[in-house]
């Protein structure tokens, strides 16, 4: 396959908690901002949802019996099901502009699956909650895979090999006729169709909830499922009640009414010391000694206790702390590291609500260094915020990516490097208000996001307004 990164997509959200009608492309770094209330994590946790259904074990079936079946676009693939169990081999001819419009298809009728059947699955509620809302998808670029090729086995030790070369869809079987007969073909080719179709067209997500702060404190104690369903069978298992434990009461008492995006981010966590021994694919960029710069330290494990510790040496400077004793930054920024360190891959989208929260204003300008290193390492990045300094030094770090006299030494002085640059092009910026969101043009300036620069100016006015007057009442 080739290795070329996902193009932009267009998401669109209607009737979704407080946004009733909104579109957000996502870019190499996107960017969510606006007041508290507007319906940025709803957008957030729609978007981690719909993306973890077409990464997950089943999509093959979502094809399978949502759009193959019942769409006469299709008809060659269900000819080679149909003739491979009756030949052993079939081929078609299968241009890349044909590509482009299955592309479409399936993920239209996918945005439909998920919006009626597994957006509430997404925040864990009620179906009636979610009945009016969807999720629309409009691929905008798309460059369909140039070469696919699968050498697999099936039941029995069935040898067979799928190949795309850019003109032609082949498949062969190494089986008799009679194994043919009994083979269930169906599935595996519609699973590997739809992968050709959706190769590298959209980025994994990977999520950083607002809730790590809780998660970094408890991840041990949160494993609900197991947690409750002893606590219910010990409330159960009195004399009275030992004889009737209905199944159904368990699944009801037991299931977790935590949003999909908390329950990742809780398994991404206690998943942390078993990714010790792998290297992300952005591991040269050292990414990761950001975060230590910022906290001055940095994380380990013992065990499976993960660690803060500090870079100071010396006497009554070090410290090795158990992470929930240390600063809620410092626990913040934890499953940040490990992700740059030990599980980045460059087919990801990491998706971080609020990354300011608990930083001081200093280290949420170095933040924004890290996040423009991330897309340059050829991360995705989607973020919400409420930090004016954040997007301001986004604004820097975007000027600084154009040409002007004396770069180089202007660069040097003001301490920053070619790796903190960004190119205007590669952001998407919105501001949630008004039940939707509003594009934020981006320039050779940066974003104009005037949500921020309207609030500085208001408590300045006041700020100078009261000044004045007190400079009055000293003069009189």
């Amino acid at each position: 396959m080739n290795s070329q990164r996902p193009k932009p997509a267009t998401f669109g959200f209607k009737n979704i908690g407080p946004v009733k009608d909104a579109e957000v492309e996502i870019g190499d770094l996107t960017i969510i901002a606006g007041r508290n209330n507007t319906g940025k994590t709803y957008i957030v946790y729609t978007l981690y949802g719909f993306l973890k259904m077409l990464q997950g074990r089943n999509r093959g079936d979502y094809f399978l019996e949502n759009a193959m079946n019942h769409n006469t676009d299709f008809a060659d693939i269900r000819w080679i099901i149909e003739e491979v169990s009756r030949e052993g081999r079939a081929s078609i001819s299968l241009d890349r502009e044909k590509i482009r419009q299955q592309q479409q298809l399936v993920i239209q009728q996918l945005a439909r699956v998920y919006s009626k059947d597994a957006l509430r699955l997404t925040f864990s509620t009620r179906h009636s909650d979610f009945k009016d809302s969807s999720i629309e998808v409009e691929l905008n670029e798309t460059e369909p895979s140039s070469y696919f090729n699968v050498i697999g086995e099936l039941h029995g030790g069935v040898q067979f090999s799928i190949d795309y070369d850019g003109s032609n869809f082949s498949v062969a079987v190494d089986a008799t006729k009679d194994q043919r007969q009994i083979l269930d073909f169906e599935s595996e080719i519609a699973r590997y169709y739809f992968s050709l179709l959706l190769y590298n067209l959209f980025p994994d997500p990977l999520i950083l909830s607002a809730e790590r702060f809780g998660i970094s404190l408890f991840y041990k104690e949160l494993d609900f499922t197991k947690n409750q369903l002893v606590d219910l069978l010990q409330k159960m298992g009195d004399a009275k009640s030992r004889d009737w434990i209905s199944p159904f009461l368990l699944i009801d008492k037991t299931t977790s009414r935590y949003a999909l995006p908390i329950k990742d981010n809780i398994d991404y966590t206690r998943d942390i010391p078993n990714l010790q021994e792998s290297k992300s694919e952005v591991f040269e960029s050292k990414l990761f000694d950001d975060i230590k710069d910022m906290m001055d330290g940095y994380y380990g494990n013992s065990g499976d206790d993960i660690r803060f510790i500090s870079k100071a040496r010396g006497k009554g400077r070090s410290f090795n702390l158990p992470l929930h004793l240390a600063s809620s930054s410092a626990r913040g920024l934890s499953d940040l590291y490990f992700f740059l360190r030990h599980a980045a891959q460059k087919n990801h989208l990491l998706i971080v609500d609020e990354p300011e929260s608990h930083l001081d204003t200093s280290n949420q300008i170095l933040l924004a260094r890290l996040l423009a290193r991330c897309v340059r390492a050829g991360l995705k990045v989607l973020i919400t915020t409420h930090s004016d300094y954040l997007i301001k030094e986004i604004n820097n770090l975007v000027m600084l990516s154009r040409p002007f006299e004396n770069k180089e030494a202007v660069v040097k002085k003001l301490k920053y490097s070619p790796e903190d640059f960004l190119n205007p092009d590669s952001i998407r910026a919105y501001v949630a208000q008004d039940n939707s969101l509003i594009r934020c043009e981006v320039d050779k300036f940066g974003i104009d996001m005037p949500v921020f620069d309207e609030t500085i100016d208001r408590i300045n006015r006041v700020a100078n307004d009261l000044a004045s007057r007190m400079s009055d009442e000293s003069e009189a």
